[in-house]
């Protein structure tokens, strides 16, 4: 069994990192069986974000990883018998194919959320259309954000959008700050969605895209949709579940 360990920049991290390369060796990323993360939940999103990039398209699941909900808890003498007991999760992964103000693409992944958000003090403005579901609809605002079932408890939900079951075949469209339409309220989508986004006046109007790992300016369209062939799979600690019923921050 390869484990890779990443862990927070903290001492407590570090220290843990060390135990655990020590006792257990420590792969390369893109050649461990399992990642194991070691930290909060944004250090766990680093490093499913590193399973999802380190895979070829053609693979299902990339690496599987060990969330781990507190470092001032964590024990080190078992960790092999703990990933093979962990709650398995199967996460979707977004995906966005960009275009950029000059004609550059580019194709990102993520998968708690993707945000196209504008970077000057203007408002964006947005043409948005699902596929099959009528004519494009015209935005104004700070921008728009497309969210996974386990993202829907993050920046989805302190900007009003809905809450969505885990492991469900849905996404959540939720505005921020939209003032165009004046009723503008969160949309919920089949994960089968194909989202087109096209900015109008972009140059005097830039937006950009953000994951959590990246950040891309100067979109011109995008396209986003679920990920047709990249999943993740998350282990979560059966002792870390009996203090969180799921991860990132979504209590019982």
């Amino acid at each position: 069994m390869k484990i890779a360990f990443v862990a927070s920049p903290e001492p407590g991290g570090q220290r843990a990192l060390k135990e655990l390369s020590d006792g257990y060796g420590q792969a390369a990323v893109a050649e461990a069986d399992f990642i194991v993360a070691l930290g909060g939940d944004h250090m766990a999103l680093e490093a499913l974000h590193d399973a999802v990039a380190s895979r070829q398209s053609r693979y299902t699941h990339a690496h599987r990883q060990l969330r781990r909900s507190s470092l001032h808890s964590l024990r080190t003498d078992d960790s092999t018998e703990r990933l093979q007991a962990a709650v398995s999760l199967d996460l979707p992964v977004l995906q966005a194919e960009i275009k950029q103000v000059g004609g550059h693409s580019r194709v990102l992944f993520a998968i708690n959320e993707i945000v196209l958000g504008r970077q000057v003090l203007q408002r964006a403005k947005l043409k948005v259309a699902v596929h099959g579901e009528g004519d494009p609809r015209s935005i104004n605002g700070d921008g728009l954000m497309l969210t996974t079932p386990i993202g829907s408890t993050a920046l989805n939900r302190s900007h009003g959008g809905p809450l969505l079951t885990l492991g469900s075949s849905l996404l959540a469209l939720t505005g921020n700050a939209i003032a165009i339409p004046p009723a503008w309220c969160p949309v919920i989508l089949s994960d089968h969605a194909i989202l087109d986004v096209q900015v109008i006046e972009a140059a005097y109007r830039p937006v950009q895209i953000l994951t959590v790992s990246e950040t891309v300016p100067n979109i011109s369209r995008v396209r986003l949709f679920r990920s047709p062939d990249r999943t993740v799979t998350l282990l979560v600690d059966r002792e870390a579940q009996s203090r969180l019923c799921t991860p990132f921050g979504r209590q019982c």
